[in-house]
């Protein structure tokens, strides 16, 4: 049970060096900073004015940071859309971003961002405007097609000065109407340029005084004017825009083909949000400092095996410019001490389980190493096969060792590198390999079901046990004599009373081992009532005491609990048999061509429910049958300031 120690540290600077010192501190990644304003210590100063804040102009630069911030992750997110996106596995497998935090410093302050920005924007730019070029004569194009007849522009015969000519449409419906009314005037002529199904091109002449009447008329039958402003004819128009299409889709390819070559403009737009991002928490960490006109002074935690490092680091870089203060911890600052696990390499990645629930207080103790044993124990039981356990191995195990994924899921893949030792291992007790049973099994689960319910159950004894030990040493701790006996020590001689009772009651040559237990869970009831009164210094500790004992149902409860680890066990195993039966009926050329493929999805479709129940109900166990005895959780994770590294990998 590992609970790495921590020191509480200050740091006296200059103001000058506040920046680089952040800076080191971002790259050391080991304190973190408290905020000054929160502690009672600082409080009447800061009141007072006689501190503040060391960034007096704080919000505007943060303002102007997450300005960075969202051009620089815009455009990441535009030119992605135009690199070539990799298979899944190929992108796992590539390398990802790896520099030095010194190195991402000097680059990114080096850059000069906003040309950066904008050279990469020109481009997009030059996309657009093609786009909307090739768009807009596509338009053009489309609305022309259909005039593309027409052997005379609307300019031209502007030109006349006794003749009036109209061009336009007319809909397709009202064309009945227009032949009858055109019978009223002898002297138009109407010459048809194209016909649709919903509309008519026409182009019609009269003679100038009777312009406006015509222009009446035909206004009155829903005609529209074709709007053309360009000399030439529309054909030798549509000529022109589908050269400028060609034109514009060349343009458009070849700026697409310069955007998807971008990757290095895409590493270095990535190197540059981190860089930005990483100014971003050195920026807000400000907030939690405080300053006069010449001083800063910073305050924080660090591990103790830690702090020798930063000493020799802040005389190797600043000299004597920066002082260095540890604080010797009393017993109220140790509820303020926040919490890092440290653990081997085989018990860390069980600490995934420990997190989910709650990280434990600073003052007490780590519970992964135990939960790490008994998960791996609940996991095993419930997935047990050799085939899905070797699966689970082999698959990340190669998972680990051949891609390259961030420590957060690597972490989890150790987890379940690890469990799948343990379905391996329950696999060889219960003799099954992908459900076929094998000759070696020490318990079979087709005829051992009252076994494997007894094994379930003495899991389940021993990890309540386990938890009511923890809870009476929690409580000795805590130097609460009476809350340990009566919640731990007490239910832990009950309950080994009560199962030398029923094993005494059960088989008649352990007679005086029930005997035994009965009189040990008699004393121990009737000496949580006695302490109970005693602690209580009267008759009304005899309350607390009667509804304690009633607590018996709970702990009854909890072992019922455990036979899931049998029921889920078997169901597994059942069903992989049923699936390996179905598969043996089918005749031999299908068993072993389409026979092969549903194995191996039913297989999957078995090993993933098992694995899911295993996972759930595993974690189940763990926080309401183990830690509902003693464990409370409520500590606050230790989060020093350290770099973003949202697309950056920092070489040590």
């Amino acid at each position: 049970m590992a609970i790495s120690q921590m020191q509480e540290l200050s740091l006296l600077l200059p103001r000058e060096l506040l920046d680089e010192i952040l800076s080191y501190l971002q790259n050391l990644q080991s304190v973190e900073i408290q905020d000054l304003q929160a502690k009672e210590t600082w409080k009447g100063a800061f009141e007072k004015e006689l501190v503040w804040n060391p960034d007096t102009s704080f919000s505007e630069h943060l303002q102007a940071l997450t300005r960075r911030q969202e051009k620089l992750a815009r455009m990441i997110e535009n030119l992605q859309a135009f690199v070539p996106k990799k298979k899944m596995l190929e992108s796992l497998k590539e390398a990802p971003l790896e520099t030095s935090f010194v190195s991402l410093e000097q680059v990114g302050q080096a850059r000069d961002e906003e040309a950066f920005l904008a050279a990469i924007q020109q481009q997009f730019q030059v996309l657009a405007r093609a786009q909307e070029a090739k768009e807009t004569a596509q338009s053009e194009v489309a609305e022309l097609e259909k005039w593309a007849s027409l052997d005379v522009t609307p300019v031209a015969l502007k030109q006349f000065k006794h003749l009036r000519a109209f061009v336009g449409t007319i809909p397709t419906s009202g064309n009945n109407q227009f032949n009858i009314r055109l019978q009223d005037y002898p002297n138009l002529e109407v010459r048809e340029v194209f016909t649709s199904s919903t509309e008519k091109g026409i182009l019609v002449l009269c003679k100038a005084e009777v312009a406006k009447e015509t222009q009446a008329v035909l206004t009155e039958l829903g005609f529209k004017l074709f709007e053309y402003a360009f000399e030439e004819l529309p054909k030798e128009r549509l000529v022109a825009l589908q050269a400028m299409i060609k034109e514009q889709e060349a343009l458009i390819t070849s700026t697409k083909i310069q955007l998807a070559s971008s990757n290095e403009e895409l590493k270095q737009l990535k190197c540059q949000l981190d860089y930005v991002l990483n100014l971003t928490s050195r920026q807000e960490s400000k907030e939690a400092l405080a300053s006069t006109q010449n001083l800063v002074a910073l305050e924080g935690w660090i591990e103790q095996e830690q702090i020798e490092d930063l000493r020799m680091g802040l005389k190797q870089q600043f000299g004597g410019a920066v002082l260095l203060q540890i604080h010797e911890m009393t017993a109220a600052d140790r509820q303020r001490v926040p919490t890092k696990l440290k653990n081997n390499a085989l018990i860390e990645p069980f600490e995934l389980v420990t997190e989910m629930y709650s990280l434990p207080k600073y003052e007490d103790k780590d519970p992964t190493p135990v939960v790490s044993l008994f998960y791996f124990i609940f996991f095993g039981m419930m997935a047990a096969d050799i085939g899905y356990g070797l699966l689970l191995f082999g698959g990340t195990s190669w998972a680990l060792k051949a891609l390259h994924i961030k420590p957060n899921l690597a972490k989890n893949l150790r987890f379940f590198r690890i469990l799948g030792v343990g379905v391996a291992l329950w696999g060889v007790i219960y003799g099954s390999f992908f459900g076929f049973k094998l000759p070696f099994a020490i318990v079979d689960t087709s005829t051992d079901v009252i076994t494997i319910l007894i094994m379930s159950v003495v899991i389940g004894f021993i990890t309540v046990m386990t938890g009511l030990y923890l809870s009476g040493a929690k409580n000795i701790r805590m130097k609460d004599y009476a809350e340990a006996y009566n919640s731990g020590f007490a239910w832990m001689l009950i309950l080994v009373g009560l199962a030398l009772l029923a094993a005494g009651r059960l088989f008649p040559s352990l007679a005086i081992a029930g005997l035994i237990g009965q009189w040990l869970a008699i004393i121990n009831a009737g000496g949580i009532v006695l302490v109970s009164i005693i602690s209580a210094k009267s008759l009304k500790g005899l309350g607390p005491a009667l509804f304690n004992l009633y607590n018996i149902s709970s702990y009854v409860g909890d072992l019922v609990s455990f036979t899931r680890l049998m029921a889920l066990g078997l169901a597994g195993a059942s069903i992989g048999s049923a699936f390996n039966l179905i598969v043996s009926l089918f005749p031999p050329f299908a068993r072993f061509s389409i026979g092969i493929v549903l194995f191996i999805a039913l297989h999957s479709i078995n090993m993933f429910l098992s694995f899911l129940s295993g996972y759930v109900h595993g974690a189940r166990l763990i926080f309401v049958e183990f830690f509902g005895k003693f464990y409370d959780g409520g500590g606050k994770a230790f989060k020093p300031l350290k770099p973003a590294g949202k697309y950056v990998r920092y070489k040590k």
